[in-house]
Parts: structure tokens; C-alpha cells; sequence
């Protein structure tokens, strides 16, 4: 396994940057140039890129701690870098390396951010497809490079379907010249995120811009074998947890006031004691429950076993249980910080950004649902299971 330390560390060291310019970035909308060259530098948006293509080649583990580590100390920064990462990931796993090199460049690589939520088909053309459509989400699409979205394959007017009957996904590829972008991305939290829409009309992708969801991966490294709606859902949960820390690292200082009609500041008083440790107890029980059974999963992976829904389930089950307890800590942190949580913009922003990232797909009830229906032996609804 990977010695994570010195990627982590190396983003332990944008903490002070990011924290500085994460007000501004709010108010902006957008990551600023110096946050851009500090995460370009830590190769933060091509984090699962292999060395060969100029990345820094984290394995799963040290991905997510390096994650959660950029969003401790800004989530939109970090929840950009994610999305990146897991990009190129699908361009690393999925092109061949002369497309790689191609799309990405030598020296600061280019960044790309895919979306898997719009509609759009991917009609069969002479040497690829041509895409119309539109996406949301589409997190870091102001400072990329390239656009991924997620498509189903037609053939003319009628869509494909797979021998279960289910549509021909696929995953393209565009320059973001190619693309209209449209500014609908006004939240309350991740705000400098830029999660706009971008619409395609009649694109050309060529094939090699472009894989089938599901198909195995070129690259044959273990890693990959793990299924991508699943690499997708762990980098949440990790995401989540560095908001959780994020809030916590602004609590302290809070605490030294002294409450209303109180005696002593709130940092003495042994309620604020006992809720300061149970919500770092709580981050703490989900970040290892979560690296535990990704652990688990990786080493499945590794020996060349084949994935079944059980082990899926296992996994989904940590990755939704990391962004509930991080949930949690959040709100023990804002009730100990009493009035403080109103007027303190990092505790603020924190809470902000979880409460929208909270919501995302990957993290919602339904997810539970099919968990449980594994667990008791039945399919789940989603085929992205």
C-alpha cells in the first residue's frame, strides 16, 4: 500500500491558503488563481493519475485522505480537486496513453470535470458520436480544460439498450470550447465550486474520447477494478469528513467566550467538554469505518476476485454512515458554539458547504434503501449499484 504522508502532508500545507482565500472565493464564485496554482501544484486535480502522464499516482486510500484533507481546509477547493481526480481517473483508466498525453499535455496538466447528471444522446456516428444535451454539476467546469458527461448511446433516433435491457451508457469527452456554459449554480454552501450546467449541440466525439459504462478498463492495474459509480461514492464521504474537520478546527476558539448567564467560558464547562469529544468521536468512527471497508474492498481488487453486491453493499453502507456522522459532528459543533456559530464565517461556511454536499446522490436515503434490500438478499433498484 501507498505511504500516503507525504501527499497528505504536502496538503496539509495549503491549509493557511485556503482558509485565507475561502471567504473571497464565496463571494467570487469561482477558486481563486493563487488556490488554482497551489492544488496545480499538488497535483490535487489528477490525483489518481499515473506518474507516467505526470501525476502524482495516489492509490485509493491515500486519494481519500488527501481529499478530505484539502476540504478541511476549504470544500470547494477540495470537492474541486475531487472531481477532477476522479476525471483524469476515467481518462487513466479508460484511454489509451497516446490520449492521454494528448488530452492533459505535459508540464501543468490540463484539468478536465465530468458530469453524470443531464440528458443527452451519443448518436453513432462515422468514427464516433455526436452528442446534444445538457448537464448539471458539473463542478470545476470554469477552470477546465476538457468536459466529460455522462450519455446514452443512440443509433439514430432509438436508444441502445444492454443485453439486461438497461440503456447503452457512455462517457464522452469534449474541450470546454466545445461547450456552452450556463451560470445556474447559486447554493448556499461549495459556492466557489461553480457546479454550473454546460449544453453541447451536435458535438463530434471521436471513439477514443470516449468509453462504455461498464466496460472493463484498459489500465490493469487493481484499483481500477473497483467499480467507478463506487470510486465515485467513497471520494464523498471523504469529502464530507474534511468539512466535518474543517468545522471543528473553527470551534475552539468559540469557546473561550462565556455564555449567557454563565460563569465560566464555555471551554470550562463540562457540557462543552463532553460535545467537543463526541463529535470528534464521531468523524473519527467514520473515517475508519469508511477506510476500513474501502481497505476491504481494495484488497478484493487486488487478489482479482470479483466484486459481488455484498462487498458493494458493505462499502455504501460505511461511505453513507461517514457523511451521517459528519453530519452529526457539524451540528454538535454549531450548538456548542452557541451565538458563535452565527457570526463566525469559517464555523458558518462549513456548516454551509455540508448542507449542500450532504445532499448529493451518492450520499441520499435511496442508497440505504438498496443496502438493505442486499443485505436481505434482493437486487438493488439502482443498476449503478
Amino acid at each position: 500500500m501507498q505511504d500516503a504522508a507525504p501527499l497528505t502532508e504536502a496538503a496539509l500545507g495549503l491549509l493557511p491558503l485556503l482558509r485565507a482565500e475561502a471567504g473571497g472565493m464565496e463571494g467570487q464564485r469561482r477558486l481563486s488563481a493563487a488556490v488554482l496554482d497551489a492544488l496545480d501544484s499538488l497535483g490535487a486535480f489528477h490525483l489518481q493519475l499515473d506518474p507516467c502522464y505526470g501525476g502524482p499516482g495516489a492509490d485509493t486510500l491515500a486519494y481519500l485522505q488527501v481529499i478530505e484533507t484539502l476540504c478541511r481546509g476549504d470544500a470547494s477547493s477540495g470537492w474541486c480537486a475531487m472531481v477532477g481526480s476522479e476525471s483524469s481517473g476515467c481518462l487513466n483508466a479508460w484511454f489509451t496513453a497516446d490520449t492521454v498525453r494528448d488530452m492533459l499535455g505535459d508540464g501543468t496538466l490540463a484539468r478536465v470535470a465530468l458530469s453524470a447528471v443531464g440528458r443527452g444522446p451519443a448518436v453513432i456516428a462515422d468514427g464516433g458520436h455526436r452528442v446534444s444535451g445538457r448537464w448539471r454539476f458539473t463542478s470545476g467546469c470554469r477552470h477546465s480544460a476538457w468536459l466529460g458527461a455522462l450519455t446514452v448511446v443512440h443509433d439514430g433516433a432509438n436508444p441502445l439498450l444492454t443485453a439486461q435491457g438497461a440503456p447503452r451508457l457512455r462517457i464522452v469527452f469534449v474541450p470546454a470550447a466545445s461547450a456552452t456554459l450556463h451560470d445556474t449554480w447559486r447554493t448556499s454552501g461549495l459556492c466557489a465550486t461553480a457546479s454550473d450546467e454546460f449544453e453541447l449541440e451536435n458535438v463530434f466525439v471521436p471513439a477514443h474520447h470516449g468509453f462504455d459504462f461498464g466496460a472493463p478498463p484498459r489500465d490493469p492495474a487493481p484499483a481500477w477494478r473497483v467499480p467507478l459509480g463506487l470510486r465515485l461514492a467513497m471520494s464523498k464521504a471523504a469529502a464530507v469528513l474534511g468539512m466535518a474537520l474543517g468545522a471543528l478546527d473553527a470551534l475552539p476558539p468559540l469557546l473561550e467566550r462565556t455564555p449567557f448567564a454563565g460563569a465560566v467560558p464555555a471551554r470550562d464547562e463540562p457540557r462543552t467538554q463532553a460535545g467537543l469529544a463526541e463529535a470528534t468521536g464521531e468523524v473519527e468512527a467514520g473515517r475508519a469505518y469508511l477506510h476500513r471497508e474501502v481497505a476491504a474492498l481494495c484488497a478484493i481488487a487486488e487478489a482479482g476476485d470479483p466484486i459481488d453486491a455484498a462487498a458493494k453493499a458493505r462499502t455504501r453502507l460505511a461511505i453513507v454512515h461517514a457523511a451521517r456522522a459528519a453530519v452529526r459532528a457539524v451540528e454538535l459543533a454549531r450548538t456548542l458554539a452557541g451565538t458563535g456559530a452565527v457570526f463566525d464565517a469559517d464555523l458558518d461556511r462549513a456548516a454551509r458547504d455540508l448542507a449542500v454536499a450532504r445532499h448529493h446522490v451518492q450520499l441520499q436515503a435511496h442508497v440505504m434503501e438498496d443496502i438493505g434490500r442486499v443485505m436481505l438478499g434482493q437486487v438493488p433498484r439502482n443498476p449503478l449499484f
